[in-house]
C-alpha cells in the first residue's frame, strides 16, 4: 500500500468516527426535541381546553341569576317530604280561582314513580263540585300547579292529572241533593310528586285530608 493509499484510508476511517460521533451526538437532541415539542403541543391543547371551560364559566356566569331562580323553582317543586299542608293550600286557591268547590283531599302514602327513578309518587284523590267549565278551568290550573299562582306563600309544585270521573251532583248524596241540575261533582287523581329520598316515616297514612285544614300526620 502506498502513503497515498494509507492516508486516503487514514482519512476515511477518520469520517467514519466523526460521523459516527455526529450521529451519538445528535440524535438524543433529535429526540430531546421530538419530547419538547410533543410536550408543546399538549400544553396548547391543554389551554385551549382550559379557556373553553373558562369562557363556558364566564357565559355561566352572564346568567348566574337566572340558573339560581330555576335551582330554587325546581327545588320547590320537589320537596324532600309530601309537604301536604302546601299541597292543600295549592289546590284550595285553585279551586277559589275557578269557582268550584273543593270537598276533599285524599293523599296516599309516597311510592316510588313510575315516570322517573328519582322521585317518589304520591297518589292523591280530590273531590270538587261545580260547573262543567269551572271544573275545566280547576283542571287547567291544577296542572299548572308547578309554575305556582302565588309562590310567596304556597311553592309549586309538580301535579300530573292522572284521571277524571264527572257525574251530576243533582240526586246524589244528602250534601249535594239540593245542588241545581248543571252542577256536577270530579273525582280526580293526580299524581303528586316530591324526591325519593324522603324518609318513609315522613309518608302519612291513606285517607282524607280535611280542606283548608293542615294534616297532623305531615310536618312542612
Amino acid at each position: 500500500m502506498t502513503r497515498r493509499q494509507e492516508l486516503l484510508v487514514g482519512a476515511g476511517v477518520a469520517l467514519l468516527i466523526l460521523a459516527a460521533g455526529a450521529l451519538l451526538l445528535v440524535r438524543p437532541k433529535q429526540q430531546a426535541v421530538a419530547e419538547a415539542r410533543a410536550d408543546r403541543n399538549a400544553t396548547a391543547a391543554e389551554s385551549q381546553a382550559l379557556g373553553d371551560q373558562i369562557r363556558a364559566l364566564e357565559a355561566l356566569k352572564a346568567d348566574e341569576a337566572a340558573l339560581q331562580a330555576k335551582a330554587r323553582q325546581a327545588r320547590a317543586e320537589f320537596p324532600p317530604t309530601p309537604n301536604l299542608p302546601a299541597l292543600v293550600d295549592a289546590l284550595q286557591d285553585a279551586a277559589s280561582q275557578a269557582g268550584v268547590d273543593l270537598a276533599s283531599v285524599a293523599p296516599s302514602a309516597p311510592k316510588p314513580s313510575t315516570d322517573r327513578p328519582e322521585l317518589a309518587e304520591i297518589t292523591t284523590t280530590v273531590a270538587v263540585n261545580g260547573g262543567y267549565f269551572q271544573i275545566e278551568d280547576f283542571l287547567a290550573k291544577v296542572e299548572n300547579l308547578v309554575k305556582g299562582a302565588d309562590p310567596g306563600r304556597v311553592p309549586p309544585r309538580s301535579v300530573l292529572v292522572r284521571s277524571v270521573d264527572v257525574s251530576s251532583a243533582a240526586g246524589g248524596s244528602a250534601a249535594t241533593a239540593s245542588a241545581s241540575p248543571d252542577q256536577l261533582q270530579a273525582g280526580i287523581t293526580l299524581a303528586v310528586f316530591q324526591l325519593a329520598q324522603a324518609p318513609a316515616a315522613a309518608a302519612p297514612a291513606t285517607g282524607a285530608a280535611a280542606v283548608g285544614a293542615t294534616p297532623t300526620t305531615q310536618t312542612r
